[in-house]
């Protein structure tokens, strides 16, 4: 496949500078970014934006502390005033301290300064600047798939229905407009890309996501994949829209048979129930459906009865493709590791116990022995499900411990991953004596 040439969008730091510019001078009248605030001691250097606050970013040559700015019910203040914000520090830096009594003076002012209209002038850029990915890789939106030939991925933003501790992205990253997701499309056709995979946040939350399909469909992609939750499948009709828009197949985020488990995941109560209908509707409507569970210490506890609930609500579909078990990525929250990630003793007995379950009702299992599963000891390297072809590659986000010499599987595996020798040290392997396939 030939390289690929991507058409970002230009200048993309020069936009976001202009609208921290934008920000500043209508809320402190700065003339450039950073300015000096004498009377504070601190300099301004930058602007960021949520969509329901703005902080200004002081320090000296680096952030110190942020003032966070954000609306609140207008009320009666000093003087007559109408008192629409309110200011409160976030420190960044142990030295934030030494800064108190400035920034209490300071929020004072802006909170005495800021009108409803100046508010809103404010809101404006404050909410373009939200929308921009500012800080993220480019490679997190667009990329061919590495190891396998010709396939793509395009995210077409981070936003998403659901709020899961596992997940690696940032629900505040920003997002490119449907115009650009569509130059993208077409920049991996030309570059010899056959297979695309639409995957976000949550991608049926772009409204243009037809027009993404119907493209690449256009373009001459055989295959286009949904990465998705399936939640908003559970609506009527949506699953046989993007079918007819040329969507071939989905996988599906399923991280547990129990309802309260699921949701904990997750952390969107009530969304197990409408992701199990949103399955059932994508293939009611001929979309085949492959699931995705994620191997979490909290999902253990049910985990086993997955594989029956399974076979009794979904595999008995001509159009279920089977289920796919995966290990945790790290994070983007990376205090939330130990609440995450499974102990590796724990997870082999029941590992073992559902994999048996599978086989026995004809469910096939997938994932295990790939770079997103655990160290093959972690299931006896089954022969059933694991390859055992050699790694080619080793990847950073994967380590070998002492032990791992002697084990007959060595150049195979992939390794432990990292994070979880950091919490479990040596337990994350147990060497395999002989080759299960004798």
């Amino acid at each position: 496949m030939q390289g690929v040439v991507f058409r970002d969008p230009p200048d993309l730091e020069a936009t976001v500078a202009e609208l921290q510019l934008e920000i500043a001078r209508t809320l402190v009248k700065a003339p450039v970014l950073p300015v000096e605030l004498p009377a504070f001691d601190l300099n301004l250097l930058s602007v960021s934006a949520e969509r329901a606050a703005i902080d200004l970013v002081l320090g000296k040559s680096e952030p110190i502390v942020k003032l966070r700015l954000k609306p609140i019910a207008p009320r009666p203040a000093e003087g007559g005033r109408t008192q629409v914000v309110e200011a409160a520090s976030v420190a960044l830096h142990p030295s934030a301290d030494r800064y108190e009594t400035a920034l209490e003076r300071m929020g004072r002012r802006l909170e005495a300064a800021i009108s409803v209209d100046k508010w809103q002038a404010a809101r404006g850029p404050a909410n373009r600047l939200a929308d921009l990915p500012v800080g993220v890789p480019m490679a997190f939106y667009r990329q061919l798939v590495p190891g396998v030939d010709g396939q793509a991925l395009v995210r077409v933003g981070f936003r998403c229905n659901q709020n899961c501790g596992i997940c690696w992205q940032d629900r505040d990253w920003g997002r490119f407009g449907s115009e650009q997701v569509l130059t993208w499309i077409e920049d991996l056709y030309a570059a010899g890309a056959r297979s695309l995979i639409l995957s976000g946040g949550e991608p049926t939350l772009d409204g243009a996501l037809d027009q993404y399909l119907r493209r690449a469909r256009e373009l001459g992609f055989s295959t286009l994949t949904l990465e998705t939750n399936a939640v908003r499948f559970a609506k009527p009709g949506l699953a046989e829209h993007l079918r007819d828009a040329g969507l071939s197949d989905c996988f599906v985020s399923l991280h547990s048979a129990d309802a309260a488990t699921s949701d904990a995941i997750t952390r969107a109560p009530g969304t197990f129930e409408r992701t199990v209908a949103g399955i059932k509707a994508l293939m009611g409507a001929g979309v085949p459906v492959r699931l995705n569970c994620v191997l979490t210490r909290e999902g253990l506890d049910h985990i086993e009865g997955l594989p029956d609930f399974v076979a009794a609500e979904l595999a008995a579909d001509a159009c279920f493709r089977g289920l796919m078990l995966s290990q945790p990525s790290d994070p983007f929250d990376a205090r939330l590791l130990p609440e995450i990630i499974p102990e590796p003793d724990r997870l082999r007995g029941v590992l073992a116990r559902v994999i048996d379950r599978c086989f026995a009702l004809g469910i096939e299992v997938s994932g295990l022995d790939g770079p997103c599963g655990p160290p093959l000891c972690a299931f006896a390297a089954d022969p059933r499900i694991a390859s055992l072809t050699p790694v080619s590659e080793e990847l950073d986000s994967r380590v070998f411990l002492a032990a791992c010499g002697d084990c007959a599987v060595r150049p195979s595996c992939f390794g432990a991953r990292r994070a979880d020798v950091d919490l479990y040290g040596d337990r994350c392997v147990v060497p395999l004596a002989a080759d299960p396939r004798g």
